[in-house]
């Protein structure tokens, strides 16, 4: 009488006790790791920031977009081409929604090596700049020039309050 009156809750209180120790020490290891990784995603996004106000830095302000993309011509004719044509297209908006594709098409006009050391110069713009696309044919009379077509396009980070206009516009 005295073993199921007394002993048997006894052990069935400490059994829960175990169990709920057990629990206990579980939640306390699963803290832990969440404290780790919080201080590793911390780091992370920190750099990240960082990386982010540095490529901030490469995408040109809207007033010097048409800086940008007149060092396109420039460099072309420090290299020695001929610009037959410069024709500004309409900015749009990116697919991220956060800048502006700002393109140009520039007709050029040289010999084939030099347009080689032109797209080497132009890679160290120090802003963001892609050749979305280059036409090359050979020239009429002479075989070792070409007639050149790109469109070079930079970018330029939409404004908040036009950010909100286009959300506005698009819904």
């Amino acid at each position: 009488l005295v073993i199921q009156l007394d002993l048997l809750p006894t052990l069935d209180e400490i059994g829960k006790l175990k169990n709920e120790n057990l629990s206990v020490k579980q939640d306390i290891d699963k803290t832990n790791n969440i404290v780790t990784r919080y201080e590793e995603l911390r780091a992370l996004n920190e750099k990240l920031q960082q990386k982010m106000e540095y490529l901030k830095t490469l995408l040109p302000k809207e007033t010097e977009v048409s800086d940008v993309l007149k060092k396109v011509s420039e460099r072309g004719l420090q290299k020695g081409l001929i610009i037959v044509f410069w024709n500004p297209k309409d900015k749009g908006v990116h697919e991220s929604k956060e800048i502006y594709e700002i393109p140009v098409e520039v007709g050029m006009r040289g010999q084939n090596h030099t347009f080689g050391s032109f797209f080497a110069d132009i890679s160290k713009i120090e802003r963001i700049l892609n050749i979305k696309k280059i036409e090359l044919k050979s020239g009429d009379k002479d075989p070792t020039t070409l007639n050149s077509n790109i469109v070079a396009v930079t970018y330029s980070l939409i404004p908040e309050e036009e950010k909100k206009k286009l959300q506005e516009k698009k819904k």
